[in-house]
């Protein structure tokens, strides 16, 4: 198997971003995966980054105290950003979960969208966090019991000149189904996904 992304030791990985780029946007794969052809981030990144960040750090000087309010409330674990790692035969899929329970039983990531947007957290073809369950599951020996998405409402209209903020509402926590049977699907659906961004790479790079 050849794929675009190679560690220092010549492995082939691929990433839920990655992942979640090719099954959306052939094109962008193309031109950000194949032709390396640098992102920059944008105002929905940076915005999602900062949130992030304060929500790691419990850091919320950059908000105010309304924005505050909303996330003292968003559910935080024992660990932030745990490096993960799902090994295939010829390749592994690398992740970081946003936060996580010290005995790994309960696993977290954070989202930011508009009004209406946690609804595509709530679809089949989300499976950050199986991955993320999978993953402590091959290294540990430990399947997590227990995930979620929470999801802060963002607010803001940039074709409007309004800057994000977040928006006076309680975060939504979105529960997601690791149960055994949707965990190996994922696996093997994952391993289907990176056949075909196998062959796709070996045709138009």
């Amino acid at each position: 198997m050849d794929l675009p992304r190679k560690d220092k030791h010549g492995e082939n990985y691929l990433s839920y971003s990655q992942i979640s780029t090719f099954k959306r946007s052939k094109e962008d794969y193309y031109n950000q995966y194949v032709l390396n052809v640098p992102f920059n981030g944008n105002e929905y990144t940076d915005f999602g980054n900062k949130v992030g960040e304060s929500l790691e750090k419990n850091d919320f000087t950059l908000f105010n105290n309304k924005e505050k309010d909303i996330l003292i409330n968003v559910k935080r674990l024992d660990l932030f950003e745990r490096k993960t790692i799902l090994k295939y035969n010829d390749f592994y899929v690398i992740g970081f979960i946003d936060s996580c329970s010290s005995d790994f039983l309960e696993i977290l990531d954070y989202k930011t969208g508009g009004n209406g947007k946690h609804i595509q957290y709530t679809k089949l073809d989300y499976n950050q966090l199986h991955i993320y369950a999978l993953s402590i599951r091959q290294e540990l020996g430990i399947t997590p019991r227990k995930a979620s998405v929470q999801f802060i409402t963002r607010g803001g209209n940039l074709y409007k000149g309004d800057e994000f903020y977040i928006k006076n509402t309680q975060p939504k926590n979105i529960e997601i189904d690791i149960s055994e049977n949707n965990l190996k699907k994922v696996y093997w659906n994952l391993l289907k996904t990176a056949e075909e961004i196998n062959e796709f790479y070996k045709k138009y790079r």
